[in-house]
């Protein structure tokens, strides 16, 4: 992760339990929406994207296909939109515990720690986010969301580079830093471990990082020769 659509509507069979929503007409289309994101985030991570089609979302859900257009384009639309939920709550966190620490290792620290704290605190999403990496059929739908990314990896990079001309950070490429920073946390999660598991990562993984890109004596005389 440091590494991290038109149709017209028709209508389909009725069913005997739509999506109903309570106030204001305005709020209703907004409620409809939540409600068939969040239905839809079960139905991917228990069927799988390809089988979770249209029909099985609309049935699932108890909303015609009409209502499903009114508000989405397509299913792969769905799962675009969870998708980018998640890695905007996901960069939000880590940028909120960034900005919170003072000098170069509590903030490579605090990058790990963000890292894990929002797998940890939501790990049906995070399920969600390596479900949707791993589909070929989701590739094209997310390219522009992997670009915000490389972007907000690049600004976290960029945040360092200060450090590494004052000789605290090691020289190395961006790919390299970024896989030594958030590499084995990213690894870790990916696992799905147990939340009991999260407790030893963020005993490890965060000092684990800063150890990895700091610039040691040994280090200097090195990348100074």
């Amino acid at each position: 992760m440091f590494q991290s659509i038109a149709r017209k509507s028709q209508s389909g069979p009725a069913n005997q339990n739509p999506v109903r929503t309570t106030g204001s007409k305005n709020r209703a289309t907004p409620d409809k929406r939540r409600a068939i994101l969040d239905g839809a985030l079960q139905l991917f991570l228990s069927r799988g994207l390809a089988a979770a089609t249209l029909d099985v979302l609309c049935q699932a859900l108890a909303i015609h296909r009409s209502t499903f257009y009114h508000l989405f384009k397509s299913k792969e639309a769905v799962a675009v939109e969870l998708y980018r939920e998640a890695i905007d709550e996901l960069n939000g966190q880590i940028r909120r515990q960034l900005a919170a620490t003072q000098g170069v290792e509590a903030g490579v620290r605090a990058i790990v720690t963000g890292y894990l704290e929002w797998f940890q605190a939501h790990p049906q999403r995070g399920a969600f986010v390596w479900k949707v990496m791993d589909s070929e059929l989701m590739v094209e739908h997310i390219q522009p969301i992997r670009a915000q990314q490389r972007a907000f990896i690049q600004g976290l990079l960029d945040w360092l580079a200060p450090y590494q001309v004052s000789g605290q950070v090691r020289h190395l490429s961006a790919a390299m830093l970024a896989a030594l920073i958030i590499g084995p946390a990213r690894d870790f999660v990916r696992a799905r471990p147990v939340s009991a598991d999260f407790g030893e990562a963020l005993n490890v993984l965060p000092q684990a990082a800063w150890q990895a890109v700091r610039l040691t004596g040994g280090q200097v005389g090195a990348q100074g020769g």
